[in-house]
């Protein structure tokens, strides 16, 4: 959501003065589905399988939930699980937890041992972490859950990277806020200088 922050959905989470705890999440809840423009927030397991399974170009998951999940349970694995967390998350989502959804969507042959291969494979034909590749640019906050599986230090000029504490998975792509911290319109400002130089060049 453009512009909500760790900081800005504690704020609320944590404010005594808009009710009890259940009231404060309902607030939240409300302004994440303002902002995407959606009525209802669906928690159903079994609602968001059968949705995943729907192949036809008229189902909301052609516009790419299906194809996303397909690329991440055959290429990527790169779930956000509670599996290695920190203390302060529970054990709610495993690794299992997101095998299964693949297993669930696409049948029984999406498990653990596929997923496995298919991340190496993934490693061999792109590099892994040791790519060789120009005018790139990497940007990750610290914050994004994702960041541990990019690249977060680099001496190659032609494919730099840019760390920026304290901020989210694509923070420096949302619009930019009064509420932006220095270190995210530093990295906007980097960014652009890149991409300005390599156009020129």
């Amino acid at each position: 959501m453009a512009n909500m922050t760790i900081e800005s959905a504690c704020d609320i989470l944590t404010n005594d003065s808009l009710g009890i705890a259940i009231d404060r999440l309902a607030i939240l809840s409300t302004k994440i589905l303002n902002a995407s423009k959606e009525k209802c927030l669906d928690y159903m397991y079994n609602k968001m399988i059968h949705k995943l399974r729907n192949v036809t170009w008229a189902n909301e998951e052609a516009e790419g939930g299906r194809q996303w999940m397909y690329q991440t349970c055959t290429e990527f694995g790169f779930f956000q699980t509670s599996t290695a967390r920190p203390k302060l998350f529970s054990e709610t989502f495993p690794i299992d937890f997101f095998v299964q959804q693949c297993i669930d969507v696409f049948g029984p042959r999406y498990n653990i041992h596929l997923l496995n291969s298919a991340i190496n494979r993934t490693n061999i034909l792109y590099g892994a972490l040791n790519l060789k590749v120009t005018n790139v640019v990497f940007v990750h906050g610290s914050i994004d859950p994702w960041h541990v599986l990019g690249l977060t230090k680099s001496s190659n000029p032609q494919m730099p990277v840019i760390y920026i504490n304290g901020t989210a998975h694509c923070a420096n792509m949302y619009p930019s806020s009064k509420d932006d911290p220095p270190q995210l319109k530093t990295a906007r400002v980097k960014i652009g200088n890149l991409i300005s130089q390599w156009l020129r060049n």
